[in-house]
């Protein structure tokens, strides 16, 4: 029960970091490039796939009709966002980036630190429960 537990723990924060990496990454291109003509910023929408990815259910169910949704996991690449034209030439601006940058990299430092205290509670409830 507890290894199941701590399991979906995992997972969800793996994926969480590995959404935040992505973006992050696409985040600092748009930095990089706002000076390029014609450029068009991006982004990953993190909410919008955590929700998707908190929603598909890990067991394996059959469908029994074709109007049924699919319970499997899917395997696809997260998505990749182009946003809307701003009416600047490459739609980036600095300051908006370079604070969704921030954002983005403290809330992987608030994931990355609460998996550190999910494992210092398994630590615990380890050498605790061996006494």
């Amino acid at each position: 029960m507890f290894g199941r537990v701590f399991q979906k723990t995992w997972d969800l924060v793996n994926q969480s970091l590995k959404l935040r990496l992505l973006r992050h990454e696409v985040l600092a291109s748009n930095v990089a490039n706002v000076d390029t003509p014609g450029y068009r910023r991006k982004d990953v929408p993190f909410e919008k796939l955590m929700r998707a990815y908190l929603n598909e259910s890990p067991l394996p169910l059959r469908r029994t009709r074709s109007e049924h949704f699919s319970a499997l996991r899917s395997s696809r690449k997260p998505e990749i966002v182009e946003a809307e034209e701003l009416g600047t030439p490459n739609n980036v601006s600095l300051e908006e980036e370079m604070s969704r940058l921030m954002e983005n990299h403290l809330l992987y430092q608030a994931t990355v630190q609460a998996l550190i205290k999910e494992i210092q509670l398994l630590r615990e409830a380890i050498t605790e429960g061996g006494k």
